[in-house]
This record gives C-alpha cells, sequence and structure tokens, in this order.
C-alpha cells in the first residue's frame, strides 16, 4: 500500500506544472475594431492600433479601452477563464502560474459608434 501512495505522489510531481511546461504563462490575444484603425488601450500598459495582437498573462483580467477619432469610446474586459486542456493537465503549479487559464473573448471585436461623415473619411 506504501508503495502505491509512493507512485502516486510520484506521478502527481512530474505532472505538475505540465501545463506550464507546454501552454505557458501568457497568451496572445487579438483586438479587431468596425472601423479598423482604433487606439486600443489596455490596462496593463500595452496598447496598439486595431486590428492587432499582444501578448498578456493568462491569469490577469484586461480592461481594454478603444477610440478613434469621430467615434465614441467603447470599453470591454477580457477575463481568464478555466481552459480544458490546461485544466487536465495542469497541477497546483499551473493554478499559480496561470497556464490553466485562457483569456476570454479572444478575438475580440468591438463595433464603434461614429459620426456617419467622419467614419466615411477615415
Amino acid at each position: 500500500m506504501k508503495k502505491t501512495i509512493l507512485v502516486a505522489c510520484g506521478v502527481l510531481f512530474i505532472f505538475s506544472g505540465c501545463a506550464t511546461m507546454i501552454r505557458g504563462t501568457e497568451q496572445e490575444v487579438s483586438v479587431n475594431t468596425n472601423p479598423p484603425g482604433a487606439d486600443v488601450q489596455f490596462s496593463n500598459g500595452q496598447s496598439c492600433i486595431s486590428p492587432c495582437v499582444i501578448k498578456t498573462k493568462r491569469n490577469q483580467s484586461l480592461q481594454i479601452s478603444v477610440t478613434k477619432d469621430g467615434c465614441h469610446q467603447q470599453t470591454a474586459t477580457m477575463m481568464p477563464t478555466l481552459a480544458g486542456a490546461g485544466a487536465m493537465l495542469g497541477g497546483f503549479i499551473d493554478y499559480g502560474t496561470g497556464a490553466v487559464y485562457d483569456l476570454h473573448p479572444n478575438p475580440l471585436t468591438i463595433s464603434l459608434i461614429c459620426d456617419k461623415k467622419i467614419a466615411a473619411e477615415n
């Protein structure tokens, strides 16, 4: 019985952290806007012009602010959710590193409300 417990503990130790090694603690998230060419600001300090992709931590929610001349500002949130593959591969280490999560929605698509005259010129 003791041998079985030792083997089980050894297997759990070996496979804990699998998602961290396979999936990593960061992921690429993409933001698309309609119309394109909007300024995208992320709560982690990164920014880009849509359509764009950034790399960020899997386990931290992101607040996204989108602006474009002639359009109303839009905000959105990407939230970490438990990923199926990450949860199956993950051990205690993976929950600590965040490797068992994926940010959603990804890709994020935002339709801006724009003044028709200004939007047509852009």
